[in-house]
């Protein structure tokens, strides 16, 4: 008598034995059908990633990395935040003309706000560069994915490919 169990794969339909079938995001999908996912090339609009992307953290989103695009929207909109907050305290910090709290509130302020500006770019800029990577299938977690991943963590500690890859070394 054969022990082996089976289940239908999520997508083809077809019905497959245990061990050659993978949990992805709740969907049973078999060993075929993760390898034709490998196999075919993801297009993302230039034009609707470059869109996108003016909003921090969108461009991201738009191309699969929610964790990273969720952390470079959280970094931009608290630099505004403690931009904001640090001109208010400093006003009301400053007493009279030109003293040491307005110098320090200024410079600050420049500070926080050229830190700002910065992540605005770099998101800007890393998913028009992600998407290339994406689309030749040569995109690797950088210093800001791995950042992201300790900053919101969830159960969902990798995207899709990585968790399809550890399941076909097992």
């Amino acid at each position: 008598m054969d022990n082996t169990n089976y289940k239908v794969c999520d997508i083809c339909g077809n019905l497959v034995d245990n061990n050659n079938i993978f949990n992805i995001q709740d969907k049973e999908i078999c060993k075929s059908c993760v390898e034709k996912r490998f196999e075919q090339n993801e297009k993302f609009s230039p034009l609707a990633t470059f869109i996108c992307s003016l909003i921090p953290g969108l461009g991201q989103i738009y191309l699969g990395k929610k964790q990273k695009g969720i952390f470079l929207f959280l970094t931009f909109i608290m630099g505004i935040i403690l931009s904001i907050l640090a001109f208010t305290i400093f006003n009301i910090l400053n007493l009279s003309y030109y003293t040491i709290t307005e110098f320090i509130g200024i410079t600050t302020n420049i500070i926080l706000w050229i830190l700002t500006i910065i992540s605005y770019l770099l998101s800007l800029f890393d998913a028009n560069i992600s998407r290339k990577y994406i689309e030749n299938n040569t995109y690797k977690d950088g210093f800001i994915d791995r950042l992201s991943y300790k900053f919101i963590k969830s159960k969902k500690t990798k995207y899709l490919e990585d968790k399809i890859i550890d399941k076909r070394l097992q």
